[in-house]
């Protein structure tokens, strides 16, 4: 397999725009009332779980050209794992926006979220066909589900405690070097056994996903961009609150 010399560094440019915005989103949520948090921590979700990860990893997955053999993708599995990734970053979100600070809720939810991440890393393998099968290199995998589990619960942790904008800025680039590290070791546990006699591989052509993916790397920075814009400012909520407190108390007088 060959990734070309653009398409990493495209995908970790990904990694960084969804992780960022979520990060952001994340932000928002935290002086939010429920309702609200609950759609900001959604968002977050989107934009992490579904921009930041499965985007990444299908930019540099529809980079690989595989000699001998044509690439193809089973799309009904490209779709399952989209929905995983943004389910399972959600479930981490919401669990570690919903409970106390600590390592006691930390852990299961980087554990959990990270096993997530790299499930929907190996269903998004098991997609890809060629003239031939898969093979995958045990200690390899085992080692990008570890550094799965090690940057979700370094993501989990940033997006509950990282509140200055100059830490948030360096966060970041980490988290879209974690989520890029844990994508290409699980790549290298990756090998191709190609076969002649094997009947060539049917399903979706490259072309045919490209511009779906590039379509929701647009259209996600773009619906959580136009809901930021549309979002009260911190300000606006602290006065809504107080006027609401006011209009309560002279209703009980």
């Amino acid at each position: 397999m060959e990734y070309g010399t653009q398409i990493p560094i495209i995908a970790y440019l990904v990694s960084c725009l969804g992780c960022g915005l979520g990060l952001i989103c994340t932000t928002q949520a935290r002086g939010a009332t429920r309702a609200s948090r609950n759609v900001w921590l959604a968002l977050s979700a989107v934009s992490i779980g579904g921009t930041g990860i499965w985007g990444m990893h299908f930019t540099g997955m529809l980079g690989v050209t595989v000699h001998g053999s044509p690439v193809r993708w089973d799309v009904a599995l490209t779709v399952v794992s989209l929905v995983i990734a943004i389910v399972i970053v959600g479930f981490g979100m919401f669990l570690v926006g919903y409970s106390k600070p600590g390592m006691r809720t930390l852990l299961p939810a980087g554990l959990i979220t990270g096993c997530g991440v790299a499930a929907m890393h190996y269903m998004g393998m098991a997609s890809m066909r060629v003239q031939g099968s898969l093979r995958y290199n045990v200690p390899l995998v085992v080692l990008s589900v570890a550094i799965g589990v090690i940057a979700a619960t370094a993501a989990l942790w940033i997006t509950r405690n990282v509140r200055r904008k100059a830490a948030m800025v360096l966060a970041v680039p980490i988290m879209g070097l974690a989520v890029c590290g844990m994508h290409y070791t699980g790549m290298a546990a990756t090998s191709m056994v190609l076969d002649a006699k094997a009947p060539m591989p049917t399903g979706a052509q490259n072309s045919m996903l490209a511009w779906p993916l590039i379509i929701w790397i647009i259209a996600c920075p773009v619906m959580i961009l136009s809901a930021l814009a549309l979002a009260p400012s911190a300000e606006e909520i602290k006065t809504e609150q107080y006027y609401q407190e006011v209009a309560a108390r002279l209703r009980n007088e």
